[in-house]
């Protein structure tokens, strides 16, 4: 097994807000999965992203998502979205700011649209995975989200979001752990073994 002493050094080169950004998405897509959701990434060389979206705007999403709708006979449904991952420490302050940027105007041509957002501060009583969902917003109202095991119509696991939840704090903790100082008593601190070796794991099948 792994231990936290052989992270390699390389490691303490890559930024460490876009690690949090590529764990987000493992994250999500994991949610989704135990959902019982089967997970895509669109991707611009693939032909899926024409069946969702209108028009010719730059943007692709991280995730094409669908999964069988229940039906008492006829031929299989699917319940199909697309999901775009954003990794913010402050929710409420990225709402408040929030101008757009790459996501102005492409609910309109992504009208299946989801946005998660990973948080690993997320306020009191909040779960570390939010949604917003622009056709749920009401015009000129500020910005919100839900927590995503809430959004009703998804029928997301609520233990998938707790088990999760746990690998989002203990991963993001052990990437902000490498710029702790060394406490006053003993040398610097390390991380846990387990998501030491979940997070190698992880930078092996994503940075590659």
């Amino acid at each position: 097994m792994l231990r936290a002493t052989e992270i390699p050094a390389w490691t303490q080169l890559l930024d460490t807000r876009l690690l949090k950004g590529r764990a987000g998405e493992a994250f999500v897509e994991n949610v989704f999965q135990q959902s019982g959701y089967r997970v895509s990434r669109v991707g611009r060389e693939s032909h899926v992203q024409q069946l969702l979206k209108e028009g010719k705007a730059e943007f692709l999403p991280d995730f094409l998502v669908w999964k069988p709708v229940s039906r008492a006979e006829g031929p299989t449904l699917h319940r199909l979205f697309c999901v775009e991952v954003k990794y913010r420490a402050d929710v409420e302050g990225f709402l408040r700011r929030f101008d757009g940027g790459p996501l102005a105007g492409v609910s309109g041509q992504w009208p299946d649209l989801k946005v998660v957002i990973v948080t690993d501060h997320p306020a009191p009583g909040r779960s570390c995975f939010q949604l917003l969902d622009f056709a749920q917003q009401s015009p000129g109202a500020p910005l919100h989200t839900v927590d995503l095991h809430t959004a009703s119509e998804l029928e997301i696991s609520r233990t998938a979001i707790e088990e999760n939840e746990e690998l989002v704090r203990g991963v993001f903790t052990m990437l902000a752990a490498k710029s702790l100082p060394a406490r006053a008593d003993g040398p610097p601190r390390k991380p846990p073994v387990k998501v030491a070796s979940f997070l190698l794991a992880f930078l092996a099948s994503f940075l590659v």
